[in-house]
């Protein structure tokens, strides 16, 4: 049963980021700029029993509508979110979709999501709606 229930919104956000991509080819009929991705993802191992061995992530897919004055870009985008590690998997092991909007600047992101969050080993669920500003920015200084 945890099956079941578990990996219906894992499907969901891999069918909605997969029509996303297969979008490219009819920007044009659709009216809008850009069909911008990402993915991050870390690996760790924490030799304290209170952790252990984990990975945490997310795969996104967005649409870049219209740009904006000020070169400001509005975005919608569907996320894969997960994160998992061997030790105290009932309170930490989770992984879910997600659906949000923002307003982008480089290096600043203006959003809202709503995450709809599984806790696998609990067999329960969390939906979470937050709003935020995040920002990244990378440099070399060679």
């Amino acid at each position: 049963m945890i099956w079941r229930t578990s990996i219906r919104p894992l499907v969901v956000s891999l069918v909605v980021i997969m029509m996303g991509t297969v979008a490219g080819g009819m920007r044009s009929a659709f009216g809008f700029e850009g069909l911008p991705g990402s993915t991050w993802g870390q690996a760790s191992y924490e030799k304290a029993d209170i952790a252990g061995p984990g990975i945490i992530g997310y795969v996104n897919q967005g649409i870049d509508w219209t740009t904006l004055p000020g070169d400001l870009k509005v975005n919608t985008f569907a996320e894969l979110r997960y994160r998992f590690r061997e030790n105290n998997k009932e309170f930490y092991n989770a992984y879910g979709p997600a659906l949000g909007a923002e307003l982008r600047r480089s290096p600043w992101h203006l959003g809202v999501d709503y995450y709809w969050e599984q806790y696998p080993e609990l067999e329960e669920r969390s939906n979470r709606f937050q709003f935020y500003l995040r920002w990244y920015h990378d440099w070399n200084l060679k």
